[in-house]
């Protein structure tokens, strides 16, 4: 991380560049904006944040807050960004959000995606089975959850 970072709620104003980190992210992604703008405008829910780099959107993550449980919906970073620790900063400032609200926090991760599955080992994150073909046919998801206070 080289200039000023900041983490911020996610405007609709921000969905253009959200849209775009999201296309590099995931190419399989069914996102849309108008799925992005259910969320942010109707979903009593989801909490969604920005973080930014020098005024710049270089990633996000969203989640869904219910009763004591907070549910991961997505983390990306945009391609020229990752290696920085982005992806570690936003799920940090997930856990502070929640904590206080939340007993654990969950989220599935394509099972080949090792650079997330490491980043979410490393966040204290736990293997709790397998979603079949949650991402697809032939696309399997390892559930990942957190005891909030590790």
């Amino acid at each position: 991380m080289a200039g000023q970072t900041k983490i911020r709620t996610m405007q609709l104003e921000d969905l253009d560049a959200v849209l775009e980190i999201e296309k590099e992210a995931f190419k399989d992604s069914t996102w849309t904006i108008e799925a992005y703008t259910r969320e942010l405008v109707m979903n009593q829910f989801a909490h969604y944040f920005i973080l930014e780099e020098d005024g710049n959107i270089v990633g996000y993550t969203g989640i869904w807050l219910v009763i004591d449980h907070c549910q991961v919906t997505t983390v990306a970073i945009k391609k020229s960004m990752r290696g920085k620790g982005y992806s570690h900063l936003l799920i940090n400032h997930i856990k502070d959000f929640v904590r206080g609200q939340a007993d654990t926090i969950s989220l599935e991760v394509r099972v080949d995606n090792t650079p997330a599955l490491a980043l979410y080992e490393k966040s204290g994150f736990n293997y709790g089975g397998i979603r079949k073909n949650y991402y697809g046919e032939g696309l399997d998801a390892h559930v990942m959850w957190v005891n909030i206070d590790e």
